[in-house]
């Protein structure tokens, strides 16, 4: 599924391999999860404005973040 992250200089940035989706955290920051990727895209929070795509839960492993 694509995902697509607005910017708030009016651009997008997108994510468009099979797998991709987002998680948004309660402190306003945002995580693009790529499958097969090893870490995820991270736009920390004011440094995006809208997203669209699949939303994935976020699982905390034992130990946290």
């Amino acid at each position: 599924m694509t995902v697509t992250v607005n910017l708030p200089d009016g651009g997008a940035d997108k994510y468009m391999r099979f797998g991709d989706a987002f998680v948004k955290h309660a402190d306003g920051t945002l995580d693009v999860v790529r499958n097969g990727a090893k870490e995820s895209y991270h736009y920390e929070s004011g440094r995006w404005t809208d997203v669209t795509g699949d939303e994935k839960s976020w699982k905390k492993g034992f130990f946290g973040r």
